[in-house]
């Protein structure tokens, strides 16, 4: 089987997905921020076009409550150790995912910024080859949230407490569609020049299904009631996961990128890029690619980082998916564009890196020689 098809017209010609968001990014992004990533910069001067769409990826409204379906307790990042994944104790209401919205469409939000981020390198590069996908983050519908706020004539109750699952299940999916709806509205009053809206990102890493809980089910029935919008998903590397992949586009999403996880990993537990590839071709799904150069030097040296970075770029050259498949990018929150603006020198190669591998221009052992190399 073929992996998610670069270039799809049902997916708008997706091919590179960045996410723009992550644990330390505080939305609304700045425009200067982004045009690193809308644009492959040279002495901070636009060379060429880099990442063709890009999703908002918030963590938390602006309240400080959760968007995010789970937290981790624990002290390691990676799934090992002590890493305790919890449902968030804090989750958003209605008025928390109202101000997620101001985050992407108000006069300071997100897609402003990227339209005019677009519209600053086209200035210096001629307009973009096409306009530039936005895929937004819904908030994940905690079954933990009571009182959620008025949507409609009622107030919305996510629990089973008082109702049946059923009910509950329903009255998520109520708010989600909601929230879609004014995504919808407001894209289209926008006025954006460069932008164009692909769809939404699920942002829990998985599909849940429990006594109190039933992503399947609402997952299916939001799928079916998108009038043009697509849904993504990008699950963390586990064999249920992987599973789900094998139907997910009859199921759930049109667009699947299967996570190695191997920058977190290593090669413990099967992590290695060479499988994640393999799993992702024979399901029809993308890969991600995982970079952070934030990741703390107590669980991870700079020298292991680069290592296994290198095994997804070279990967991407030997198992195929640099130019068969769609793909996703992870940078750990605003990464490339922090070393893009020299905040972390010595990772400027994995930059200058990331942009041949985007223009299919990468072979592999070119990320290792490029970091080997003496620094002008």
């Amino acid at each position: 089987m073929a992996y998610l098809i670069p270039d799809d017209p049902a997916l708008l010609g997706l091919r590179h997905l960045i996410l723009i968001g992550g644990g330390r990014v505080r939305h609304p992004v700045a425009r200067s921020s982004l045009v690193p990533y809308v644009a492959e910069l040279w002495d901070h001067a636009p060379r060429r076009w880099l990442f063709d769409s890009f999703c908002l990826w918030p963590n938390h409204a602006p309240s400080g409550r959760m968007i995010d379906a789970d937290v981790n307790l624990g002290t390691t990042v990676s799934g090992e150790g002590d890493f305790r994944a919890v449902p968030v104790p804090d989750p958003a209401e209605l008025r928390d995912w109202e101000e997620v919205l101001e985050t992407y469409f108000g006069a300071a939000g997100s897609l402003g910024a990227l339209d005019a981020a677009v519209e600053e390198v086209a200035a210096a590069l001629g307009a973009p080859p096409s306009p530039r996908n936005v895929v937004l983050t819904i908030p994940y519908p905690s079954p933990r949230q009571e009182r959620f706020g008025r949507v409609g004539e009622r107030e919305l109750d996510f629990t089973t407490r008082t109702q049946s699952l059923d009910g509950a299940t329903r009255a998520r999916l109520e708010a989600v569609e909601w929230f879609t709806t004014r995504c919808r509205e407001r894209f289209a009053q926008g006025g954006y020049r460069h932008l164009r809206l692909l769809g939404y990102y699920w942002t829990f890493e998985t599909v849940y299904r429990a006594w109190d809980v039933d992503d399947h089910w609402l997952l299916k029935e939001l799928r079916r009631r998108l009038p043009f919008e697509r849904l993504l998903w990008i699950p963390f590397y586990a064999s249920y996961n992987v599973h789900l992949l094998d139907d997910y586009r009859a199921y759930y999403f049109d667009a699947a990128f299967l996570q190695p996880n191997h920058l977190f990993y290593g090669a413990s537990a099967g992590k290695t890029v060479e499988q994640a590839a393999r799993d992702a071709r024979h399901r029809g799904a993308g890969v991600e690619m995982e970079y952070d150069p934030f990741l703390p030097a107590a669980r991870i040296s700079a020298a292991e980082r680069h290592r296994r970075f290198a095994r997804y770029l070279d990967g991407g050259v030997t198992y195929g998916y640099m130019r068969e498949s769609a793909l996703a990018w992870f940078d750990g929150g605003l990464g490339l564009a922090a070393i893009e603006a020299g905040e972390v020198p010595a990772e400027r190669p994995v930059y200058t890196q990331v942009a041949r591998f985007v223009h299919r221009e990468y072979e592999p052992g070119d990320l290792t020689r490029a970091l080997r190399a003496p620094r002008a």
